[in-house]
């Protein structure tokens, strides 16, 4: 999840001037609707200690109109709040109709902090989230506007930021011991942020992660998804029907994060003689592998995303003969039936989740809705938004009961998948895979892109990653794509064994 924000996401000082002076008119423009429309917008600022959260605040009061804004630290609770339920000290000081509150910290703050120094349980967390997830929800269907942000920055650029600023007398206090204490425990706490966003992540009220290793892109990045989301209110409050703004407002080129898949190093390659070599010792081990899971009733699920020509089927045809006929089914998933439209979009994934020993091995997936539905306009936004969480919450229930998920996203360069659509067109056995949709889908590859890159942000969690395989040689893919599997399979055995006995 985080690790797709720490892509180096930056914009030139030419490009910060010239957006400033539109963007900070357009926020006091939305500002003065809202308040004429009587819309409350609370926005709750969390991220990483050090990524510039108190600046990106002040940032926002001074170019928006700070008498109908008011920010809130919490910090440690007075004795009036802690005689009173938890969410008594947040509830009084919410938005009135009209109005901007900042919660700088909020609700999210003492449970994470609690789990990430075990001092509560995973099983108390995840209820505390429940419980937000909920209240947040009733906020939105009471007419609030929630804008959520978490500000991040990898643990390195942490320890950098700590050391300059005790290196200066003048701004050495800003660094505390509590800051020091999560910085140690960094991990930890990126796990338990990410298990927190994963549970809250909601159509209604999504976090909104920003790469804050630049100010330049953290400020305007912020301030245009704030402005992003502040239009979409005003639009499904009818203000801007006869305005030009679209229905659901774009965020400006300049605050588009640095694509994931733009740091997909392409180069890696393997011989032919390499690749005999290896996948012979390799798909013996699979074979072997695969039987023990089926002994030791580990199912597994193997999900197979990436561009069209990036190898999908070439790589399921090299696994299969690794694994006995009688353990695998591969489903290849094209667009849903009538049936199955008159279903939720899980529930044709869910007739195939496969039996305990055995494994279902998916060329192309529930991901679909994220992706092409997203894409196409199969699927409305407030659909495919909310889907994120329900894939999570599907990949965690297969977890949970023992089977291992691994997903992999299969990446080439537009180069490379052009070069392949020509060698199809020419080779007689292969001109049935090039159709006029790849085609299309070709023509929308930066469209897709953007949809692949949150798809990760948003679904690549600590329990079931996203594997992104750089895939112009097709040879390492095979390869690499096998090991995972290999991988996983082991670890599952050895978990497994571990806890039989008791170890």
């Amino acid at each position: 999840m985080f690790e797709v924000f720490e892509s180096g996401s930056k914009i030139s000082k030419s490009d910060y001037k010239k957006r400033l002076p539109e963007l900070r008119a357009e926020l006091l423009k939305t500002q003065f609707q809202l308040q004429k429309e009587n819309i409350p917008v609370l926005i709750k600022v969390a991220g990483v200690e050090g990524a510039g959260k108190g600046d990106v605040v002040n940032r926002l009061n001074s170019w928006m109109d700070t008498r109908h804004i008011e920010t809130y630290v919490f910090r440690k609770e007075s004795d009036e709040e802690a005689n009173r339920p938890f969410y008594w000290r947040y509830w009084r000081v919410l938005p009135s109709g009209g109005q901007i509150g900042v919660f700088f910290g909020s609700w999210y703050t003492k449970p994470i902090q609690r789990l990430v120094f075990e001092e509560t349980s995973a099983a108390k967390f995840d209820a505390e989230m429940s419980h937000i997830r909920s209240l947040e929800q009733m906020l939105v269907a009471g007419g609030m506007v929630i804008v959520k942000f978490w500000l991040h920055i990898p643990e390195k650029e942490q320890r950098k930021r700590f050391e300059n600023l005790e290196k200066d007398d003048r701004t050495k206090w800003r660094v505390t011991d509590y800051d020091w204490r999560y910085h140690n425990n960094f991990d930890r706490f990126l796990k338990v942020s990410k298990r927190a966003i994963r549970q809250t992540d909601t159509s209604d009220s999504p976090w909104n992660i920003i790469d804050a290793s630049q100010q330049r892109y953290r400020d305007i990045a912020f301030m245009e998804i704030l402005l992003q989301q502040m239009k979409a209110a005003l639009n499904r409050n009818g203000v801007n029907k006869k305005l030009s703004d679209p229905l659901t407002p774009k965020l400006h080129e300049t605050a588009r994060p640095n694509n994931i898949l733009n740091h997909v190093n392409l180069l890696p390659a393997l011989s032919n003689n390499e690749y005999k070599k290896i996948y012979s010792e390799l798909s013996l081990e699979i074979e072997y592998m695969a039987w023990q899971c089926y002994q030791n009733q580990i199912s597994n699920v193997i999900v197979f995303e990436g561009w069209d020509a990036a190898g999908k089927g070439g790589i399921i045809r090299r696994l299969v003969p690794a694994l006995d006929a009688k353990l695998y089914r591969v489903i290849q998933i094209s667009a849903p039936t009538k049936l199955e439209k008159s279903h939720h979009y899980l529930w044709r994934f869910w007739q195939d989740i496969p039996k305990d020993g055995k494994i279902t091995i998916y060329d192309r997936s529930w991901y679909g809705r994220v992706l092409v539905e997203r894409v196409e306009g199969f699927a409305s936004e407030p659909e495919w938004s909310r889907s994120y969480h329900e894939i999570n919450e599907f990949e965690q229930q297969l977890i949970e009961h023992g089977t291992i998920v691994n997903k992999f996203w299969l990446h080439i360069s537009s180069e490379e998948q052009l070069s392949r659509f020509e060698e199809r067109k020419q080779i007689e056995y292969k001109k049935h895979k090039l159709t006029e949709e790849d085609w299309r889908n070709r023509e929308k590859r930066d469209d897709y892109k953007s949809a692949v890159h949150d798809m990760i942000a948003k679904t690549s969690t600590e329990y079931a990653p996203w594997n992104i395989i750089p895939a112009n040689s097709k040879n390492y893919a095979r390869i690499r794509v096998l090991e995972i599997i290999r991988d996983s399979m082991k670890k599952a055995l050895e978990k497994k064994n571990k806890k039989v006995s008791g170890s």
